[in-house]
This record gives C-alpha cells, structure tokens and sequence, in this order.
C-alpha cells in the first residue's frame, strides 16, 4: 500500500510517520559482546533501487502491524527488522518527548543519521572567495563609472564644439526671419522679496522710552517676606526661604560665576537700581 506524502507525524493521533533525507538507521544487538550489550547501526535500503536517502516511514497504531517504507521513486516494502516499539519512541523523540527509558536508542544510533560536521577550512576558503568577487567587483564598477563620467563629460563638450556652428546658422536664419530682430532671451525669475523681520517688544519699547514693567514678587504667599502674617498671626513662609536666602543664593551663583571666568550682563533693573543708588548718594 503506498504511503501519502501528506501524512502527518502525530504520536498521539498513533500516527507515526516520518520523512528522512539523509540515511535511515536501525540497530541490532552485537553478538560477539557477551558481558556487556552493544548495538550496531544498519542502514536501511530500497531493495529494488537501492536508494537509502529520502525514504518515508511509518506505522499506524491499530492498523499496521510492521513498519511500511517507500522510497523516492515510489517502491514500497514491508520493513520487518524495525522494530515497531523503537520506531514509535523515535518518532515521539522527534516529536519533542525525551522520555528518559529510550535515551539509550538514540545513543546507540537508532533513527536518521546526523548531518556531517562542518568542514570550517573549506567554509573559510568559500567566504575568502566571496569576499574577493565582491571587492574585485565593486573596484571594477567604480573604475567603469569613473571611466563613464570622463566619456559623457568629453562626449558632451565635443557635441557642444560641433553643434557650434549650426546653432549659428539656426540664430541667423531665425534674425533674418523675424526681421533682423534678435530674439529676446528669456531672464531669469527674480528672488522673491524676503518678509520684513518684526522687531521684538524690547525694541518697540526702546525707541518710545517706555519703562520695562516692574516684575512682581517671586514667592506669592508672602510677597517676598519670608512670613505670612494675619491679625495676630506670624508665622515663617513655607513656600519660601525667605528674602535672606533668596540674597544668599543669589549671591552664591554670582561668586560661581565670577569663579568660572563667566561675567553676567547687568540686566536693565540693575542698572536702574545702580542709577538709584548714585544719585542717593551724590
């Protein structure tokens, strides 16, 4: 009976099938070991065609009594020296359930082949090449754009030199056709004027003399006196440090800055209390 190609393995389902590409392997018991068991991997093969890649197993549980096998061509056969309870605990193993009591199986060769080591030297050798196909590559396409450039760039001015000529001839037949009025060639569009930038309000207010407005107190709970008071209540600010560490911390960031080698601009409430203070004084 020929095996579906589109079965499915499902241990749970007792639908043990499987698709091997490489090799296929089954194990017998060594007979020349007597005190110890060991077991020899033998390679299943097609006995018509003698194909051992490619082959599909399988067993149903409940209908099957043996393990039916196929090659890539399509021959099919009984395969009786499988033994029906490995190739059930194989296929759970592929199936992702490691169950502890058939480790050794797995150990001792049962199932397909595993894949040949990676051969690094040749790996590098491949990737050597590669890297070399693409570098000489990538240098030839510079050098033929390179080369390219120069030929469109020659090209273009030797079409200009000879189109000379009869760019000439073109321009006087149209002079003497429009009545010995040259053309008129087209200028070329004006930049649009560029938008006035507006002045800021400290301009507009420097040039009508009009004061800066006085900013109003940093601390709005006690109005920058460092206590909030009410009919026959005192009490210290608690939104603010009061106008002595306001002073402090002023004081400390100019002496930073003057350590730094950074001078701050006076700004126009400085100057004005500065101009307060002389003529106070005088």
């Amino acid at each position: 009976m020929p095996i579906s190609p589109w079965r499915a393995l499902s241990p749970d389902d007792g639908d043990h099938y499987l698709l091997v590409e490489r090799r296929f392997r089954y194990v017998i018991e060594d007979p020349e070991h007597t005190w110890r068991r060991a077991w020899i991997p033998t390679v299943i093969a097609c006995p018509v065609c003698e194909a051992d890649t490619g082959l599909r197993l399988a067993y149903k549980s409940g209908v099957d009594a043996v393990v039916e096998a196929a090659c890539p061509v399509g021959h099919t056969w009984v395969e009786g020296r499988v033994d029906v309870l490995q190739w059930m605990a194989y296929c759970r193993f592929r199936a992702g359930r490691h169950e502890a009591d058939w480790l050794w199986l797995i150990e001792a060769g049962f199932g397909e082949e595993p894949p040949p080591p990676i051969d690094l030297v040749e790996e590098v050798g491949k990737a050597a090449v590669d890297v070399a196909k693409y570098g000489r590559r990538k240098a030839r396409a510079k050098i033929r754009r390179k080369v390219r450039s120069t030929k469109k760039r020659v090209g273009k001015r030797v079409r200009n030199e000879a189109m000379r000529p009869v760019a000439a001839l073109l321009r006087t037949a149209w002079i003497m056709q429009a009545g010995g009025v040259e053309p008129i060639t087209a200028s070329r569009r004006p930049a649009k004027p560029k938008a006035p930038k507006t002045p800021p309000v400290s301009a507009y207010r420097k040039a009508y003399g009009v004061q800066a407005p006085k900013k109003g107190p940093k601390c709005l709970v006690c109005q920058d006196t460092g206590r909030m008071t009410a009919p026959g209540i005192s009490v210290p600010c608690v939104e603010c440090d009061g106008p002595a560490a306001a002073a402090l911390a002023a004081a400390e960031r100019r002496a930073e800055r003057a350590r730094q080698g950074k001078h701050e601009r006076p700004t126009e409430r400085a100057r004005q209390g500065d101009d307060e203070r002389r003529t106070t004084s005088k």
